[in-house]
């Protein structure tokens, strides 16, 4: 499993969030945790543009 980290921000956007919006993110953190940095698409992408190389961001989930 890997770890992931959530920042006070994130906690803010969370609470915007709808709860269906919410589940669905939960599924993606999840496969996340259990593939780790090479979970492609359609879970996540390449964030371009970032000085932290490596990133990725959440894409539509089922």
């Amino acid at each position: 499993m890997w770890d992931v980290e959530f920042s006070n921000e994130f906690g803010e956007w969370w609470g915007t969030l709808t709860e269906d919006e919410q589940d669905s993110l939960t599924v993606s953190v999840k496969l996340l945790q259990a593939i780790g940095p090479s979970l492609a698409r359609p879970y996540a992408d390449t964030v371009k543009q970032s000085r932290h190389s490596n990133m990725r961001i959440k894409a539509d989930a089922p």
